[in-house]
Formats: structure tokens, C-alpha cells, sequence
């Protein structure tokens, strides 16, 4: 049995998602299917204006990027932080623009129920995962236990990126956050949603478990 070292990595890896990135490549997650109506401020002044002035282009969402990367890495613990932040923000995403627009509240609650008819037993498969971070933790040495964190805190740690998403999508200015929340139940249905299929690498790394 591994010592705790991957239980760090779970406990490291969470924050990285609400720090700052390099722009993401390709479509990002929570941007709709046409690609335009969540789109970021304009970048440009009207074609007719005599001067064009570039605006610098808003930092790519940080979150996104990292939604972006499916790469599983075969650590259990690392490869299980990834694949529970991606599934919790599904929910979280309709939270947080409940909570800022709640004139999409509606349409976005009962969207978030249609979608967990198709995937909310994969959804209780995931979160049912840190059943066996618990027995890990069990059989863990008094020395690991020492050197490591709380189950808890761990679990503590995956919450508090719902924080960093909320900034992240308020940085991106409240026009360009107000579309993305009035396409979130067109976004529920887009093939990267279906988190079973677009994160198979990291759903085939903690199906495995620890080794």
C-alpha cells in the first residue's frame, strides 16, 4: 500500500484550479454549443471606426483550462480530486448563477434534474469514491496519519474550489457570466456534460482504485 503522499496530492491539487492559467485550447467548458452567445467581451472596436483599438483579451478562464486537461495520471487520489471537481461543478455552476441571475434559476434547476436522470448514477458513483479514501485512510500507518490531512479536510479542499469558480466567472465581466448561465441548460446537453464519456481517462483511473 502507498503511503499517504497521494492523499497530499488530493489535498494540493484542488487550489490549482482557481489560480491563473494559460489560455485554453479549444472549446471551453460552459461555453454553448453555437459558440456565441457566452462568448467574452468584444475584443474590438466596430469595423466602421476610422481606428481600431484591440482591447486585450480577458485571461482564459482558469477553471476551464483545467476542465480542458483530461489526462489521467494513474495516481488514484490525483486522478479522483479531477474527476469529483468536474462532476461537483456541474451543480455548482447552477448554484452560483442561481445565485447571481435569478431569473435562470428556474430553468437551470429543472435542467440540472433532467440531466441527473441520465447521469446521476454515475454522479452517486463518484462521490461514493471517498468511501474508499475512508478505508484507506483506515489502514494508513500512524505515521502517514501524522504526515497527512483529515478526511475531511480533504473533503473540505474539493468544496472550496466552488469558490474559485465563482471568481472565475465573475472575472470574466457580468455580461459574458449572464450568457453563460442562460445557456447552462444547453450546455448540460453537450457531449463534453457527459462527464462518464469526456473524462474516460480519469473515470478509468479511479474505477481502478488505489494500487
Amino acid at each position: 500500500m502507498k503511503r499517504l503522499l497521494p492523499l497530499l496530492l488530493l489535498a494540493v491539487s484542488a487550489p490549482l484550479f482557481a489560480q491563473s492559467a494559460a489560455p485554453a485550447s479549444g472549446a471551453e467548458w460552459g461555453t454553448p454549443r453555437n459558440g456565441g452567445a457566452a462568448a467574452a467581451e468584444p475584443a474590438s472596436a466596430p469595423a466602421s471606426a476610422a481606428t481600431t483599438i484591440l482591447l486585450p483579451r480577458p485571461p482564459a478562464s482558469a477553471f476551464a483550462t483545467a476542465r480542458a486537461n483530461t489526462q489521467a495520471t494513474g495516481d488514484y487520489f490525483h486522478d479522483f480530486a479531477e474527476l469529483i471537481v468536474r462532476v461537483r461543478s456541474v451543480k455548482w455552476i447552477e448554484e452560483i448563477c442561481d445565485e447571481t441571475f435569478p431569473a435562470t434559476a428556474e430553468a437551470n434547476r429543472h435542467a440540472y434534474e433532467v440531466w441527473l436522470v441520465d447521469h446521476g448514477s454515475f454522479v452517486d458513483e463518484v462521490e461514493g469514491q471517498f468511501l474508499i479514501i475512508d478505508k484507506y485512510w483506515g489502514e494508513a500507518s500512524e505515521q502517514a496519519k501524522k504526515e497527512g490531512l483529515t478526511v475531511e479536510q480533504l473533503k473540505a479542499k474539493v468544496d472550496s474550489n466552488r469558490a474559485g469558480l465563482r471568481q472565475d466567472f465573475h472575472a470574466r465581466g457580468m455580461r459574458s457570466f449572464q450568457a453563460r448561465c442562460e445557456a447552462y441548460p444547453e450546455i448540460l446537453l453537450s457531449p463534453q456534460l457527459s462527464l462518464e464519456n469526456s473524462q474516460a481517462e480519469l473515470v478509468r483511473s479511479v474505477r481502478m482504485g488505489p494500487r
